[in-house]
């Protein structure tokens, strides 16, 4: 039986022309909890373009809102299946013959352990969560959880607690809701408070200071900035020594950042090393994702070789919404 796959949004990353073959088989393991019932199952070919392309959608940032939490799990399963071929070859290259399925569960990253190694506990059973848990935890306002929460009401279901429950961990509302702790590692890895970020570090990898992956505000700008700089020699995601920056403007001597909300978690010390290299030779701009073209430009009139035109606010980049910015602030270093 054929489905209704992939969704518009996965095409442009899996092999042309794969349709998804269903076949429905009766498990007679007899030791499976399933025994006697018919089950759904996919071809390992199907699998692997299942994962690789929405492993792909997500560094595209091509997923919707609601598929993001799919696109980072295929990141956590290609992650741990590299390491399990690699170690599997390792051993039988030394003529060892590995448990391969062992070896797959050691590697696999379980993100509901990790935010609990990270010292999350539950209020209720120890699998249920309540706001205060979360917001403790992740050491963000109530307000900027609920925030989150709306925006993903789609993808996060909360629980409507029982007044017994709520009162066995010494709660005194009415009502209150909430959150299984596969939402909590959802709600931990979809924002960018500080445990969040060294979760993401643990799940998928520490991104090196060379490396400048591309987002999304950094696309839009790109747009912008190809049409303002015309016959500039305008250049996206430029080496400088070991660094990658988003914008240079060739003949003008420029350099542009687009920095978003998690900028304020990045290596002070190493972004210090990195702007000192950088206005050796250049003027650079650092500028909020939301700031506005003529904030922009009045920054870009007052750089000149060896500044540092910063036009955010650091606290303010850990804010959810976007701030108004004084062009005539702008924080030159």
């Amino acid at each position: 039986m054929k489905t209704n796959w992939p969704p518009k949004t996965l095409k442009p990353f899996i092999d042309k022309g794969l349709s998804v073959v269903v076949n429905s088989v009766k498990v007679v393991a007899k030791n499976s909890p399933h025994k006697g019932r018919n089950i759904t199952v996919y071809e390992t070919s199907f699998i692997e373009s299942f994962i690789r392309g929405y492993a792909l959608a997500l560094a595209y940032d091509a997923l919707r809102q609601n598929q993001n939490h799919i696109g980072k799990r295929c990141v956590i399963l290609q992650s741990s299946l590299v390491r399990t071929v690699l170690e599997t070859a390792i051993k039988q290259a030394c003529g060892l013959s590995p448990n391969i399925q062992k070896t797959a569960q050691k590697h696999y990253i379980d993100v509901v352990k990790l935010i609990k190694d990270f010292g999350f506990t539950c209020s209720v059973n120890d699998d249920i969560a309540i706001k205060k848990d979360i917001t403790q935890f992740l050491d963000i306002p109530e307000s900027t959880l609920n925030n989150f929460l709306r925006k993903h009401k789609n993808d996060i279901k909360p629980i409507q607690l029982k007044s017994a429950t709520i009162r066995a961990f010494g709660g005194k509302a009415s009502r209150m809701n909430g959150y299984h702790l596969d939402d909590v590692t959802k709600i931990a890895l979809g924002m960018d408070s500080v445990v969040g970020i060294e979760l993401k570090k643990k799940v998928f990898g520490q991104v090196g200071s060379f490396v400048k992956p591309e987002t999304k505000e950094e696309i839009q700008w790109r747009e912008v900035l190809s049409k303002v700089f015309e016959g500039f020699d305008l250049r996206f995601n430029y080496p400088i020594g070991p660094y990658k920056v988003d914008f240079l403007v060739a003949r003008l001597m420029l350099v542009l950042e687009c920095n978003g909300y998690c900028h304020r978690y990045y290596d002070d010390k190493q972004e210090k090393v990195r702007e000192k290299l950088i206005t050796q030779k250049y003027s650079l701009v650092r500028f909020h994702h939301k700031v506005n073209l003529e904030t922009l430009f009045n920054g870009i009139l007052q750089a000149k070789p060896g500044t540092t035109i910063k036009l955010y606010d650091f606290e303010q980049l850990g804010q959810e919404m976007p701030f108004n910015i004084n062009p005539l602030n702008a924080d030159m270093a």
